[in-house]
């Protein structure tokens, strides 16, 4: 497995577009991701996959 890292921007920055940290590892273990993480509230994913190119990491948005 490699491990990755997200870091999302904008999200829960000055109270605008808020978004829950559990609805955000939802999202992305229903994308196939495995031991995902969020790390506080910043928006930062922490996150293992089989997939060996991050092309294709970056393909399952």
């Amino acid at each position: 497995m490699s491990k990755y890292a997200a870091l999302l921007r904008g999200i829960n920055v000055g109270g605008n577009k808020p978004v829950k940290m559990d609805a955000l590892k939802l999202t992305f273990e229903s994308m196939g991701f495995k031991n995902v993480k969020t790390i506080l509230a910043s928006g930062n994913v922490l996150f293992e996959t089989k997939e060996q190119s991050t092309g294709n990491v970056e393909e399952k948005n």
